[in-house]
């Protein structure tokens, strides 16, 4: 005889029980309906505008971007924590030709776009929303602002259970839900780990995206699906900003290109600029050595009087300058005797490089 289950223990049913269904999507092979999915890429890289052309082509019934056949018109929701409503999301909507009656902003009072709505906690009051307007899509952008202050976005269990509720949501409401995030700066990192936050949060998404230029300084930009759960990948696809005379801005979509996800944050990293922080403190080390090695205690007493962040000015000599016995340089051989025999750099090769031992 078994012994009687607990009453905290999980509930079981066989497998036998369950109802199967097939996966439903939004936008075939992209946004799958009743689950999450998350847009990432660095700032000014066109994430909103892509939000709101879907936003657009639903609220229409107009194709999607890759020419797949869209559902008939259908509402969306639209959270808001970063852009003016009336300045630029409104005129955005508008340029793509959106039926404006199908897309709803939420009012984010006196506190600023979208203020009022923190997750998990308003979870119920966001699915009366949806409900209400019966939309099809909601986006989330960016899904940081709209997150708890009780939530620990480095925490994969933490960041799971916030998201927790939302998904359920999808489910129940059969929406799509699309999440949009920024980049880290950690830029080795292969494409799934890029995103902000926890990769938990990139874990409970059923399908991702990384937007990002096609090439460095490129007005290209390419939505790359990273990962998708739910079926097989899907091609990039390329898209500008183009902004006819006498007329707004608007997304053109250019068709597939080979790019993916790796390859885009793989080209970034090896061909992108250098941080403007970087390139300051390289400058202001660039000057302060220009007469020759100095000792480390002064170049870090004229840093701290500069302002500046002692892991930018790390960083910035290590790209350049070298150090050795408690003094720096620059790459260019520096006169001889310019300081003491035992300690100057200049009796080296001056593609050595050393860590001082005094640099603290």
């Amino acid at each position: 005889m078994s012994a009687p289950a607990r009453s905290d223990s999980p509930r079981l049913r066989p497998a036998s029980e369950l109802t199967l269904r097939l996966v439903e999507w939004l936008w075939p092979g992209r946004l799958p309906l009743g689950h999450l999915a998350i847009l990432e890429g660095d700032p000014d890289r066109g994430k909103s505008w892509v939000a709101l052309d879907l936003c657009a082509r639903l609220s229409t019934g107009r194709a999607w971007p890759d020419g797949a056949p869209a559902p008939a018109p259908a509402a969306s929701v639209y959270l808001n924590g970063e852009n003016s409503d009336e300045g630029t999301l409104g005129p955005r909507l508008r340029a793509l030709g959106a039926d404006l009656g199908r897309v709803f902003l939420t009012d984010g009072g006196d506190g600023g776009p979208g203020s009022l709505l923190s997750l998990p906690a308003h979870t119920a009051a966001l699915e009366e929303v949806v409900a209400r307007a019966g939309a099809r899509l909601v986006v989330i952008d960016p899904v940081t602002h709209f997150l708890g202050r009780e939530v620990n976005v480095a925490s994969d269990p933490g960041i799971r259970r916030a998201l927790a509720p939302l998904a359920s949501l999808a489910r129940r409401r059969a929406c799509a839900i699309l999440l949009v995030r920024h980049l880290n700066k950690a830029e080795g990192r292969r494409a799934l780990y890029r995103g902000l936050c926890s990769i938990g949060l990139t874990g409970v998404c059923r399908s991702g995206w990384l937007v990002a230029e096609e090439s460095p300084g490129s007005a290209r930009r390419v939505p790359a699906q990273q990962k998708n759960n739910l079926g097989p990948p899907q091609p990039s696809l390329a898209f500008d900003v183009a902004q006819p005379e006498g007329g707004a801005a608007t997304p053109s979509w250019l068709g597939p290109v080979a790019a993916t996800a790796e390859d885009l944050v793989r080209q970034a990293r090896r061909r992108g600029p250098v941080p403007v922080k970087r390139r300051g403190a390289a400058a202001f080390l660039s000057d302060l050595l220009a007469g020759g090695p100095m000792k480390v205690r002064d170049i870090w007493d004229r840093v701290v009087k500069e302002g500046l962040s002692a892991k930018t000015v790390r960083n910035a000599r290590g790209s350049w300058a070298s150090s050795r016995g408690g003094w720096w340089r620059t790459a260019a051989r520096p006169p001889t005797g310019c300081c003491p025999t035992s300690a100057c750099p200049a009796r080296t090769s001056p593609r050595r490089r050393w860590t001082s031992s005094t640099a603290t």
